[in-house]
């Protein structure tokens, strides 16, 4: 049972414990006619726009549609050769337990590491990892990471932005942050440096003082999975970079424009190739010249993916998908330009608004609105299609899931009232005749073709109940019987022997016991169609 009959049975139940309201009830619906379906076109319009200027009424459904054009886009974004990740895994945390301990090392390994890939060529190495506090029970090894961070000029490290609310409370002007400048699109009279941030720095002063230095926030939508990065925070004229946006300015890679942006996933939970950071000690130490040769001319991505460190995120791609990685696709977004470009609202809204006038045109101006409506699953395909193609060949993000949402609900409640009209129509379903009405004689006429469809049903509206239009086409008779004219019915009580208005109706008797009995009906129709050939020649 599709969901239009469901929804019809209801007002089935009603109609047989109230036949009087039938006819009263469909002769309104006549009334309405097509305005309906503009009026309905109207609402859904307005409905649409009203949804994406900032009023979703289903967040999830975008969510879940760029989820999945994600994972099932046919040509994935390739991921940067040149971006790899110098991966702390279990491998290694159980590799170099025994020297180091658990987790945090010594920070002189990471410096140790981090010289000798700076020295093979690597264009650079970015830690995921905050060196916020000091390592107190190890002040030789952060002696000798403070060296190497002031001997580097290719590292880069991470800052946390913390609860803007927290601003007030902050001793940390803007003014203080070296790796933050004001910003070339605000007048000078704007620009305050003696506003506070709360922010939660590297401990080192020679990473301050390097300014190789961004926030690396990562904020989950509403339903905890990662799809957008803030590139860059503006604050009281201040420009406060990411990590990522920090390494492009220092690197001379082109800067995103918008400090949102919308992050264009590779294919596969681990699109970057990866060291395990125990093998590359291992060469470190070795003097293993050839291998730590691999990362010459690469970007280096320093962090964890062992779950136990809890840096796992949820994105598109993935439901344990490692925060390194979603950093290393960020820097690799911002390398190569390929954030993605939503299609604006206004685009969105005027494909809805075509897409609701041809809807309603279908069902105004043709006979076959319900014919296409059996097929309509087709047209959310074709969108899905159009989508997958968008994020598959550019960057631009075409997501009609809202559109066909629409256009689908705009569907459901125009095929909902196309059936109860033809219903009352044709004296089917929750109109169908009752139990005295079908005790009559079932009587049998043709009119000339020459009349109208809304002739026709001017007759109907006229007569309620006790005329109906048999659609050829919709029992299944084909177009033979629609050649010959417009076929109508009546069930004929008893001694009731109302004359027709207007037409000049002959009614021929068919030999019929119930109104559900199809084969009689089309036989009685066969020979009224037949007997108005006869009297025309």
């Amino acid at each position: 049972m599709g969901i239009t009959d469901w929804l019809l049975k209801p007002l089935g139940w009603l109609f047989a414990r109230h036949p009087e309201w039938r006819d009263a009830f469909g002769r309104l619906l006549l009334s309405i006619g097509h305005s309906y379906y503009w009026g309905l076109a109207a609402v859904f319009a307005l409905f649409g726009g009203w949804n994406l200027v900032g009023h979703p009424f289903d967040n999830q459904l975008a969510h879940d549609s760029f989820d999945l054009l994600m994972r099932q886009r046919p040509i994935a974004y390739p991921a940067d050769t040149e971006v790899v990740v110098l991966d702390i895994d279990e491998a290694s945390l159980a590799a170099m337990g025994s020297q180091y301990g658990r987790w945090p090392w010594p920070r002189e390994v990471l410096g140790l590491v981090g010289a000798k890939i700076e020295a093979a060529g690597a264009r650079a190495i970015i830690f995921d990892i905050l060196f916020a506090d000091e390592d107190v029970a190890n002040p030789g090894s952060e002696a000798a990471f403070d060296q190497y961070v002031q001997s580097s000029d290719r590292s880069f490290f991470p800052a946390v932005r913390l609860n803007p609310a927290d601003d007030g409370a902050s001793q940390i002007t803007l003014s203080m942050l070296k790796f933050a400048q004001p910003d070339a699109e605000f007048p000078a009279s704007q620009v305050n440096g003696r506003r506070t941030v709360a922010l939660m720095t590297p401990y080192f002063k020679s990473i301050y003082d390097g300014a190789r230095v961004g926030t690396n926030n990562i904020y989950p939508d509403a339903d905890n999975v990662v799809r957008w990065y803030s590139s860059f925070e503006t604050l009281a004229g201040y420009r406060i970079p990411s990590l990522p946006y920090r390494v492009a300015q220092v690197l001379r890679w082109p800067l995103p424009h918008q400090a949102h942006n919308l992050i264009n996933w590779p294919k596969g939970a681990t699109p970057y190739r990866t060291f395990g950071f125990a093998r590359v000690l291992e060469a470190v130490r070795s003097g293993d010249a050839g291998f730590l040769a691999q990362f010459s001319g690469k970007v280096v991505v320093v962090g964890s993916t062992a779950p136990e460190l809890n840096d796992i995120k949820a994105t598109p791609m993935d439901s344990r998908y490692a925060g390194i990685n979603v950093l290393a696709t960020v820097i690799d977004n911002i390398k190569n330009g390929r954030f993605l470009r939503p299609l604006s609202p206004g685009w969105i809204w005027g494909l809805e608004l075509l897409m609701l006038v041809a809807s309603a045109e279908l069902f105004t101006r043709t006979n076959q609105a319900l014919t296409v409506a059996k097929y309509f699953f087709i047209v959310p395909g074709m969108l899905l299609a159009v989508s997958l193609l968008s994020v598959s060949v550019s960057d631009w993000l075409i997501d009609l899931s809202v559109p066909a949402a629409v256009v689908l609900g705009y569907f459901t409640f125009a095929k909902l009232f196309d059936t109860n009209v033809r219903g009352f129509v044709a004296g089917t379903g929750p109109y169908a005749a009752t139990a005295r009405e079908a005790a009559g004689q079932l009587q049998i006429a043709c009119l000339p073709a020459s009349l109208s469809r809304e002739q026709v049903l001017e007759l109907v509206a006229e007569r309620g109940s006790s005329i109906k239009l048999w659609e050829p086409e919709a029992a299944g008779l084909g177009k033979l019987w629609a050649a010959q004219g417009w076929v109508i019915w009546r069930w004929q009580l008893q001694g009731d022997a109302t004359a027709e208005k207007g037409l000049d109706i002959k009614w021929l008797e068919a030999q019929t016991e119930t109104p559900d009995e199809a084969f009689s009906l089309a036989t009685a129709i066969a020979q009224a169609a037949a007997s108005a050939r006869r009297e025309k020649t």
